[in-house]
């Protein structure tokens, strides 16, 4: 076998893939009596797909409470969860190249996409002590601990 004459990592890497495919999967080896090519073909009807779900499998899973007002942090951000799973605790699964997608799961059911909060209507709805909703048209100016009165 010549050596190697290269000078770079990518050389090198170029160099040991030639190798891998020109030499070691086509000598046969003494263990198996086949070659690893000859194995692998052999046996093709043993694979089977990928399934369709497959990048799926590689989220990123973070575990969060889901808060009284129904929201849940990740990543910096703030989305809003299903109302039945307030005070539980949750499974939150998103991409981290695409952190505005998030699956949430409680006790392996999924509840679906969160969605993100949209801080400028957040900031107009009111809540009284009795939790009741009011959207103001006006965004809302900022109150010193004191509840939202209708």
């Amino acid at each position: 076998m010549p050596s190697f004459k290269g000078k770079t990592l990518v050389e090198l890497n170029e160099c040991l893939e030639l190798w891998i495919a020109d030499v070691y999967h086509q000598r046969v080896h003494s263990a198996t009596g086949q070659s690893p090519f000859s194995r692998f073909t052999n046996h093709l009807q043993c694979l089977r797909s990928a399934p369709q779900d497959l990048k799926d499998y590689f989220r990123k899973v973070v575990r969060r409470k889901v808060n009284n007002d129904r929201t849940v942090i990740v990543d910096k951000r703030l989305f809003e969860a299903p109302v039945e799973l307030i005070g539980k605790p949750v499974e939150i699964l998103f991409h981290e190249d695409h952190p505005q997608i998030v699956e949430i799961k409680y006790k392996q059911n999924s509840y679906g996409l969160l969605r993100q909060v949209d801080l400028h209507v957040n900031c107009r709805v009111g809540r009284d002590k009795n939790c009741r909703v009011t959207l103001s048209t006006q965004p809302a100016e900022p109150q010193s601990g004191k509840i939202w009165e209708e």
